[in-house]
């Protein structure tokens, strides 16, 4: 076993059965009317691929159809790649819906292909997914016998051979002019095929026909381009019904966001940033801004911002798609967490921040904030937590309190001073009068410390107090 090749036969109709499990589904052509997949119910029904829509319907009044959709179906095999990548390390996408891999490089890592062959079943187990699997000494011979329905995989070489020679040329990637004009010959298998000699082969038929059976057999190698994962995470999604109501939109965003989890996690990383952009009908597209301060990869906790931001959301009419996409990447260089602790980690600062500025929008939450001025109406200002500036380290040594007043108060309760005065002038410019002031550390009643000064003229004032 050297190729792997892993057929999908039916990628669109298996996810969708997804959301509707006992319903007779099937792929139609809208131009030419005619059925180009059917799963299981509608077979059971006597709904076959080619026949006319009208046919199908006639058969399965409950039947289901859907449009071909391309890219949906390219995203997919392109998430499977993702999954496969775990455990393997040479892999080609085979659009519309096929995987290659070559089984050849990770023996040194799996002595037993019996036991390769089950870490790929592993990564393939939760998805719903129908597929068809076959092993052979070339890419093209794993194919053929995949899509012809031989799917063993731990032939000899001479059984390898045999099975090739069962195989229907409609299976193979000949032209279909060839295979039409090998159909007149009465040959219809690959076996007849590879009895002619080379010389009549190359005098009777096309380049197409030699070209390919020389790949098949191997007497010319052709390498896919093997996949490598992608660096950016970014989503699409089209909803089977439209959406009204913002925070319904969280159950078709989950499946999307354990890929996410899955992706951070495998590149070890953390995101700052998710763009959540929602598609309607008639409205432009809307953006949605979710940022983690810290990063995140946790599903969980990004569903958690996600579902505060969506609550508050009015939407202007149905969505019927939505895009996830993930920005501003960091390394994970979290400390590890104690695996046998039995309560859940409390929040650090930056989720709890996270969490507020979801609910309560960037706008709406604002720290203090210290200058380098010494006046204490100047001193301290409230920023945005979005754009908070780096701390100076030399103002961490100065005793002022954060929670300061813009405009003194009169002290009005007695208060115990714990410290000596602290002498402050500013020279006022415009009036040139010098405005001077003794600060203190002071404890009140109740045990609250509170910054406190005194004027030239004996009077007592609140500043501010000491968290």
């Amino acid at each position: 076993m050297r190729w792997l090749y892993l057929y999908f036969p039916n990628l669109q109709l298996d996810q969708l059965a997804v959301q509707y499990p006992a319903q007779p589904m099937a792929l139609a052509c809208p131009k030419r009317h005619q059925l180009l997949g059917v799963n299981s119910l509608a077979a059971a029904a006597g709904v076959k691929v080619g026949q006319s829509v009208a046919t199908a319907v006639l058969l399965c009044r409950e039947l289901q159809l859907f449009s071909p959709e391309p890219a949906r179906v390219k995203q997919l095999l392109q998430q499977l790649a993702e999954r496969l990548y775990q455990v393997t390390a040479d892999l080609a996408l085979q659009p519309p819906d096929a995987l290659l891999i070559r089984v050849s490089s990770m023996l040194k890592l799996y002595p037993d292909p019996a036991r390769y062959w089950q870490q790929l079943q592993l990564q393939l187990a939760d998805c719903p997914y129908q597929y068809l699997a076959a092993a052979g000494q070339t890419p093209l011979a794993a194919k053929l016998l995949a899509r012809s329905g031989q799917t063993e995989l731990y032939l000899t070489p001479a059984a390898e051979q045999a099975k090739l020679a069962l195989c229907p040329l409609t299976a193979s990637d000949l032209p279909a002019a060839s295979i039409e004009q090998l159909a007149r010959l009465g040959i219809r298998q690959l076996g007849p095929l590879l009895a002619l000699p080379a010389a009549e082969l190359a005098r009777r038929f096309s380049q197409d026909v030699l070209q390919y059976l020389a790949a098949l057999t191997g007497r010319v190698l052709q390498l896919p381009q093997f996949y490598r994962p992608r660096l950016q995470f970014n989503r699409e999604l089209q909803l089977h019904y439209e959406i009204t109501e913002s925070p319904q939109l969280l159950k078709p965003l989950q499946p999307l966001l354990q890929q996410l989890q899955q992706f951070l996690r495998r590149a070890n990383l953390l995101c700052q940033r998710l763009q959540l952009t929602l598609q309607f009908r008639q409205h432009s597209p809307l953006p949605l801004q979710i940022r983690a301060r810290a990063g995140e990869a946790c599903a969980a906790n990004w569903q958690q911002l996600l579902s505060l931001h969506l609550a508050q959301l009015q939407l202007p009419e149905p969505v019927y798609a939505l895009q996830l996409a993930a920005t501003d990447y960091v390394p994970d260089q979290r400390a590890s967490c104690n695996l046998l602790a039995q309560r859940s980690q409390p929040l650090s600062k930056a989720q709890l921040l996270s969490v507020l500025v979801a609910r309560l929008g960037e706008q709406a939450v604002v720290t203090p904030l210290l200058s380098l001025s010494h006046w204490p109406e100047v001193e301290s200002s409230a920023s945005a937590v979005a754009a908070l500036p780096a701390l100076n380290a030399a103002l961490c040594y100065q005793l002022r309190p954060i929670l300061q007043l813009p405009k003194a108060l009169p002290l009005t309760e007695a208060v115990t001073l714990l410290s000596g005065a602290e002498r402050l002038e500013q020279l006022c410019w415009q009036s040139g009068t010098l405005l001077q002031r003794d600060y203190y550390l002071a404890r009140t009643e109740q045990g609250q410390l509170w910054w406190v000064y005194r004027t030239p003229q004996q009077q007592w004032y609140l500043q501010g107090w000491f968290s």
